[in-house]
């Protein structure tokens, strides 16, 4: 039996919703995404969203939260073979940045963060920690004393991200660049042990 078969058809529904959500601001962006294009992209009825989400904003939320955790998982894999700890937080940081600048839906996030309406204001969004908790307990996964520090570790670097996003400069015009500039200022300001910032193992 698949798992969306196992699921039942209320998660099939959210799921097309969801998908349809995504299609939405993918091709219309989130200004032009309504209840009206989310109904004509999932071929599901209005009442049937409101069913599921009390508003628009919740929907958009929901849906760019699981865009959220898909990259996690992707990003993830991609820098599990990266060899030191300290240079698998860099590439987190830099292929983060990467996705945020060429997917409109993974760009989303940073107004999840910070916009009236989805987030509170001014917050980090339970979305950018959930982005970040698999890789970077990835990174760290050999590392006991680091893993207690998860959290702040983890905040750290998203304050980075959400800067550099926020903020362009010399050191973000290029990948080359922001991993110099990352390896320079945000490895140093984590306090982590040589044995992360070497990839060593005793």
């Amino acid at each position: 039996m698949n798992e969306r078969r196992t699921r039942g058809p209320a998660a099939d529904t959210r799921d097309r919703l969801l998908a349809g959500t995504l299609a939405c601001l993918r091709d219309l962006g989130i200004e032009r995404t309504s209840i009206a294009a989310v109904s004509r992209a999932s071929g599901l009825s209005r009442p049937t969203i409101y069913a599921h989400f009390a508003t628009l904003e919740d929907l958009i939320h929901d849906a760019v939260e699981n865009a959220a955790l898909e990259l996690s998982v992707r990003l993830g894999r991609e820098l599990a073979g990266i060899e030191s700890p300290a240079d698998r937080l860099v590439e987190f940081v830099v292929a983060a940045h990467r996705e945020f600048k060429t997917d409109p839906v993974v760009g989303l996030l940073m107004e999840v963060t910070v916009a009236p309406g989805l987030s509170h204001l001014g917050q980090i969004s339970p979305a950018m920690f959930q982005l970040s908790r698999g890789p970077v307990s990835s990174v760290l996964r050999d590392e006991p004393e680091a893993l207690k520090r998860l959290d702040e570790i983890i905040e750290t670097t998203l304050r980075f991200l959400l800067s550099v996003l926020t903020y362009s400069s010399e050191n973000t015009s290029t990948d080359e660049r922001l991993r110099a500039y990352l390896r320079r200022a945000l490895v140093p300001s984590l306090g982590l042990s040589a044995s992360v910032l070497n990839g060593a193992r005793p």
